[in-house]
């Protein structure tokens, strides 16, 4: 049995009601979706490479920015609120909207049981077609794995997988790498 029809809206509705919204939403295609809050080792991980990440690319002409800014995709289909992006030189945004980036170089999602699926099909697609997107990066909470998906000169696409505590995670696009330990710290036992 299908369910009832929820009718599509525009882009420009769903950012005029998130500014107001109480709670955060994704947006794609016409269709608006909640997003689930996430658990201590979630925003650990988040934290912990995110402050990593500020120390390296601080005097670089980089900005770290966290879960409360939404990236517009470059189809425009998609706006979502990814855990963490970085941005190298000015912000760009989309018009009229402050809370909108649309230029990230670099962006991650932190894997959960609930968004695991849209993170790995649908999201992942979407940024792949953001023409500023050089790298994005998806963390396991449970487990020390990290697959970082790097935009090659012709286009395409390469996954790399580093797995383990002892292992170093290298962000080629932002020219700086992380012992995986720090971005685990808190969260695993070494």
């Amino acid at each position: 049995m299908a369910g009832p029809h929820l009718p599509l809206i525009s882009i420009e509705e769903f950012l005029d009601a998130e500014e107001l919204a109480e709670t955060k939403h994704m947006y794609y295609a016409g269709v608006v979706t909640a997003m689930a809050g996430g658990t201590f080792e979630h925003a650990q991980i988040a934290m912990n490479l995110g402050g990593q990440l500020y120390g390296l690319l601080r005097e670089r002409g980089c900005a770290v920015v966290g879960s409360d800014v939404m990236f517009q995709t470059g189809s425009k289909e998609m706006v979502t609120y990814p855990d963490l992006m970085v941005v190298c030189g000015p912000v760009e945004r989309a018009p009229g909207r402050q809370t909108v980036i649309t230029n990230p170089v670099f962006l991650v999602e932190v894997l959960s049981p609930s968004t695991e699926a849209r993170d790995r099909g649908v999201k992942s697609h979407e940024y792949r077609l953001s023409p500023t997107l050089q790298q994005y990066a998806l963390i396991c909470q449970d487990r020390p794995l990290v697959e970082i998906h790097t935009r090659c000169a012709d286009g395409s696409w390469r996954i790399t997988e580093v797995m383990g505590l002892a292992a170093d995670c290298a962000f080629s696009s932002l020219a700086c790498s992380m012992p995986m330990a720090a971005l685990y710290e808190g969260v695993l036992a070494g």
